[in-house]
């Protein structure tokens, strides 16, 4: 009877000891399984773009618009000498000429102290609406030293279109904002001299009311002629064919020498 007592004891003091290290619960939190990674079934659409499952293709994202801000230092207006007005086919400044369209030239308004960061401005001009006119200018590029001179072709193109659209006038026709659709902005060549162009189609804020049209193209080109950087601006409505037809004819009629 003592051996079998003794054995009874035995069996109760090992399960308690088991119970406690065996069964104890630890103080550390559990390890976390790593995450099972499901790659989603994926299926091929009739026009063969892959999308996921339980996806829709992606709709046409709508066109891009450039946020045009105000430039950081006020634009300036040079001092321009007196000069005869150009006449005839073609409008030249320094070693920049352009060919004047059919129609084009004719109003007589004097735009010489319109182009900021120019001198020796030619121009030639068509009348689109009751005092709206499209514009061509050539100019020779000129900083002054107070503003840092000039800052090269890229920032001096760029620096045209801000003037032109955060100006007075342009504020209340294109709004304090003005967004540019069919934005670019690129390194270019005009007859191998090395260039830069910035060009788009900003819309006119209420149209109808304060011009007959609704959008208007804008393309500056500066370029480093032979005596020294020179500009083209121009401007014509882009919704009416003729005249955004003007203006391509103009960038493409430009020319050094």
């Amino acid at each position: 009877m003592m051996a079998v007592g003794a054995m009874a004891l035995l069996l109760v003091i090992t399960l308690i000891v088991l119970t406690l290290t065996v069964f104890r619960p630890s103080n550390e939190p559990p390890a976390a399984a790593p995450p099972t990674v499901t790659e989603p079934e994926q299926r091929e659409p009739a026009d063969g773009e892959y999308v996921p499952d339980g996806e829709e293709a992606p709709e046409p994202t709508s066109e891009e618009v450039t946020h045009i801000q105000a430039p950081t230092a006020l634009c300036e207006f040079p001092t321009q000498e007196p000069a005869v007005p150009q006449t005839g086919s073609v409008r030249t400044s320094g070693d920049l000429s352009f060919t004047v369209p059919e129609g084009w030239g004719g109003s007589g308004v004097d735009w010489s102290g319109s182009l900021p960061y120019a001198t020796e401005v030619a121009s030639a001009d068509r009348q689109v609406s009751q005092g709206y006119f499209a514009l061509a200018q050539v100019g020779q590029a000129e900083w002054s030293e107070e503003q840092g001179g000039y800052p090269g072709a890229e920032r001096a193109a760029m620096a045209y279109v801000q003037c032109h659209l955060t100006r007075p006038e342009g504020v209340e026709m294109y709004g304090e904002e003005p967004l540019m659709t069919q934005y670019v902005s690129e390194s270019t060549q005009v007859d191998g001299h090395e260039a830069w162009i910035v060009r788009g189609v900003v819309e006119v804020q209420n149209p109808g009311t304060i011009t007959e049209y609704s959008s208007v193209e804008m393309v500056a080109i500066v370029v480093e002629t032979p005596s020294g950087p020179a500009v083209l601006k121009v401007t014509g409505p882009a919704d009416i064919p003729e005249r955004a037809a003007d203006v391509q004819a103009i960038v493409d009629s430009l020319s050094v020498g």
